[in-house]
């Protein structure tokens, strides 16, 4: 009996220590090259092909990471306003992708940016009204 509530004391005293599971992060890719999702992973050489998928219909793409995916989705022709067309001219913009991911595969994400912009250029711009910020993808 005694084992029992000495057990017992120390189950009630263990502390529950929570699991980082990460957030999602939302960026929008910026391209000055007429791309599809195709191009895209094509370019990404060093990914084996079973953690790829894309959907050539959508112009959409997943990427599969150790704890989540990287999905891209093609959001160009969300951009209809008069103010999103002078950005889009203003900065040489031919192709925008939605991009998602969970930060605790920032690393690969980061590196697959990187292959993706040394590729096609451009830039990652937050999914705001302005845009802002803005920044190259060693800033990710």
């Amino acid at each position: 009996m005694k084992n029992k509530k000495k057990n017992k004391f120390f189950k009630d005293k263990a502390k529950v220590v929570p699991v980082d599971k990460g957030t999602i992060e939302e960026f929008l890719y910026m391209v000055p090259a007429a791309i599809t999702v195709r191009d895209m992973e094509n370019a990404l050489t060093s990914i084996p092909e079973d953690k790829k998928e894309i959907w050539v219909e959508l112009d959409m793409m997943e990427v599969i990471l150790a704890n989540d995916s990287l999905v891209f989705e093609n959001m160009m022709d969300t951009f209809d306003a008069e103010s999103d067309q002078a950005f889009l001219k203003e900065k040489s913009i031919q192709n925008v992708y939605a991009f998602n991911y969970n930060t605790k595969d920032k690393d690969a994400v980061k590196e697959i940016m990187e292959v993706l912009q040394g590729a096609f250029g451009g830039f990652i711009a937050s999914d705001t009204e302005d845009f802002e910020p803005m920044f190259e993808v060693n800033a990710l």
